[in-house]
């Protein structure tokens, strides 16, 4: 029986994520356009492109963080129906959003694979952070909804995804269904 409690031990072991540690993403820093911008924190991969819509347009990058650029009268910020498309290398709650350039004109639509937000900025021109919960999913794309939109996204928080506990119960009936089987044969 001591086996059977150590293979569980291990496959329970397994199954946890390390604590659901967060992962802080800075995305401020740099110059310049980019087809993609790459960054990692906490074992979490994240790449964050531009819209293809015919034109080249490209993830921007400054101290304030990241925008879009779509041609040489743009300002680089996200605005009015510009987006980012983050993709993250595993599935991830995301918990904030860091923005720049952030004010009561600005609106924008995040969405995912399990659903949307509407963002509204808040007060006079700042660096705000945007607070979410039950946004999970491993592709979000952000797109201004307004016409006088323009910020830009210098940060982000994600966690590792936890299984549903509807996983931890299918596997816990696995546990005692391999303990009823070797309490059978044990007789």
């Amino acid at each position: 029986m001591s086996t059977l409690k150590t293979l569980a031990a291990v496959v329970l072991a397994a199954t946890l994520p390390a604590m659901a540690q967060a992962a802080d993403f800075n995305l401020t820093g740099g110059s310049g356009t980019t087809a993609t911008a790459t960054f990692a924190s906490g074992g979490i991969g994240l790449n964050v492109t531009g819209p293809s819509l015919g034109g080249s347009l490209d993830v921007t990058r400054s101290s304030d963080g990241l925008g879009v650029s779509t041609g040489l009268a743009d300002l680089g910020g996200i605005g009015n129906n510009e987006s980012l498309t983050l993709t993250f290398s595993q599935a991830v709650n995301l918990s904030s959003l860091k923005v720049a350039g952030w004010d009561s004109v600005d609106r924008v639509t995040l969405s995912w694979a399990g659903g949307s937000r509407n963002l509204v900025g808040d007060g006079i021109v700042s660096t705000d952070t945007e607070t979410l919960s039950g946004v999970v999913g491993t592709v979000f794309k952000l797109q201004g909804t307004s016409a006088l939109t323009t910020f830009r996204l210098n940060g982000l928080t994600a966690v590792a995804a936890v299984p549903e506990p509807s996983t931890y119960a299918l596997m816990g009936l696995g546990l005692v269904g391999i303990a009823a089987v070797r309490r059978r044969r044990v007789r």
